[in-house]
C-alpha cells in the first residue's frame, strides 16, 4: 500500500482546474482501494475530482472542509460556484468521514458539518483542533490515520501499519 501527498500548485493563489489538472495527472487508478484525505480547500478540490469519476473509490477522509463560499475567503469562490452532485459522491464514495474542530477560526464549524450531512458521513469533531494547521501545533492527525483504518477494516481490507506523515 502506498500513500501520496500531493504538492498543489500555487497554492498562495488556488486555481481550481491547475489543482484537478494536478490530482487527474497524480491519480492513475480510482478503484476501491483508492483512498483520499483532503485537508480545507482540498476537500472540495478532491470531491470534485470524484464528481468526475464514474469508479467507486473506498473512501474519503475530508478534514475542515466546506462546499459553500467562505465569507471571509472570496477568493476561493471558484471552487463552490456550482453545488455539489452528492448523490453521485454518495453512490461512488464507499467510505465517508469529515472531521471539524469545535474552534475553527478560518472554516466555520456549521460550514463543515453542513458538508458532513450533505454527504451522509461520519461526523468527527476534535477539541481545540482549529485550522490543523502545523502552527497551531498539529503536523500529524493521528484521528485520520485511525480512520482510515477504520474504513480498511470495513471495506474488508487488511489494515496495515500505513505510515502517514502528514495530510495535504
Amino acid at each position: 500500500m502506498a500513500c501520496h501527498i500531493l504538492a498543489l500548485p500555487n497554492s498562495s493563489q488556488p486555481n481550481l482546474n491547475a489543482w484537478l489538472d494536478k490530482i487527474e495527472q497524480s491519480v492513475a487508478v480510482h478503484d476501491e482501494d483508492v483512498y483520499f484525505v483532503g485537508h480545507s480547500l482540498g476537500c472540495i478540490t478532491v470531491l470534485r475530482h470524484l464528481e468526475q469519476i464514474n469508479q467507486a473509490i473506498g473512501g474519503v477522509v475530508l478534514v475542515a472542509g466546506f462546499a459553500e463560499d467562505v465569507p471571509l475567503l472570496p477568493q476561493l469562490d471558484e471552487f463552490t460556484a456550482l453545488p455539489l452532485n452528492t448523490a453521485h459522491l454518495r453512490q461512488r464514495i464507499k467510505q465517508r468521514c469529515v472531521i471539524a474542530a469545535d474552534n475553527d477560526a478560518t472554516i466555520p464549524f456549521a460550514m463543515t458539518e453542513s458538508l458532513s450531512q450533505q454527504l451522509d458521513a461520519r461526523f468527527l469533531i476534535v477539541k481545540n483542533g482549529g485550522h490543523f494547521l502545523l502552527g497551531e501545533g498539529f503536523d500529524t492527525l493521528p484521528v485520520v490515520l485511525e480512520e482510515l483504518r477504520w474504513m480498511f477494516q470495513a471495506n474488508g481490507l487488511k489494515s496495515l501499519g500505513l505510515p502517514i506523515q502528514g495530510y495535504k
